[in-house]
């Protein structure tokens, strides 16, 4: 039993050391000590909390906690050494918090952190944050392959990129799509939710919702992943919008053939639709082509 005694009183002892260092404002030598300590009996919450509750360093150096979650995170060696989700949730709201978005790459690229939802939902928040801090005139679009894609600046674009991949280690395919579609990589998001092999149609219409956009409908109808009468109820405020583009395509019969959910009489209603907006030449196409595919292609 004397050795196991001993093994306490060492790890004790250690702790003991940390606690004066912490206190002797040796907040590197603490940090190490720490990231070091046998059995990783202070890498825990608990030690993330004593580095938080330290108050800014002065002079504009960095603060006792991202020096911590600096140092513990260049000891992961495997991921059984990864802090806990809790805490690398914590390592990343530290960088962002000090504007160190790049050292969350960092740390992404080198596998280090236990990712989870709540990772990817605040690293999403700060590129948000970051598109409304731009100039109005910094946000441009082009069109390419009939879709309008955002041109981001290269931060917020990262950022959305980190989000992506947060969520994708962590399984989170649906956020990660949604995430994408917020990027503008609207042809990658399908390519990405085809891979998945889990994505119905009800998910890329919960995709739609939660970016309600034109680009995003015509993209998803075009690939022929939802039904175009579902994406009209949810693209209810750019009716018009949508029907015009949706009416002036040529490949519209192809994309009708290939719409499993719209029925005959959700397509009356469509056309209904396009009176009401006084898109009249597009819903003429609509009709003609939707009465081409009931001749050529219905039982």
């Amino acid at each position: 039993t004397a050795l196991p005694i001993l093994g306490t009183q060492m790890i004790l002892e250690y702790m003991e050391r940390w606690n004066e260092l912490l206190g002797e404002e040796k907040y590197e030598a603490a940090a190490i000590h720490a990231a070091n300590s046998p059995k990783g009996v202070l890498r825990n919450s608990e030690t993330f909390l004593a580095f938080k509750n330290v108050k800014q360093v002065s002079g504009g150096e960095k603060s006792p906690l991202l020096i911590y979650c600096e140092i513990l995170l260049s000891t992961v060696t495997h991921r059984s050494t990864r802090p806990s989700k809790a805490d690398s949730v914590e390592c990343v709201k530290c960088a962002l918090d000090h504007g160190k978005l790049e050292l969350v790459a960092h740390w992404l690229a080198n596998d280090v952190l236990e990712c989870c939802v709540s990772m990817g939902a605040i690293i999403e928040e700060y590129a948000v944050a970051a598109g409304q801090q731009r100039d109005a005139g910094d946000e441009q679009r082009y069109v390419k392959a009939d879709v309008r894609v955002r041109v981001l600046g290269t931060g917020f674009r990262l950022a959305y990129s980190l989000a992506v991949t947060s969520y994708m280690r962590c399984g989170a395919d649906k956020q990660a799509a949604i995430c994408m579609c917020k990027q503008g990589r609207l042809y990658g998001m399908v390519a990405f939710a085809r891979d998945t092999g889990s994505f119905k149609s009800e998910d890329y219409i919960g995709v739609l919702e939660a970016v309600p956009e034109l680009e995003v409908g015509l993209v998803l109808v075009g690939a022929s992943l939802v039904g175009v009468y579902r994406v009209l109820q949810v693209l209810e405020s750019d009716r018009k919008g949508f029907l015009k583009a949706l009416g002036s395509r040529e490949d519209l019969i192809d994309i009708i053939r290939k719409d499993g959910w719209t029925s005959s009489s959700d397509w009356t209603k469509i056309v209904i639709a396009c009176e009401e907006e006084n898109v009249w030449e597009e819903g003429i196409n609509i009709v003609a082509c939707e009465l081409v595919n009931r001749v050529l292609f219905d039982n």
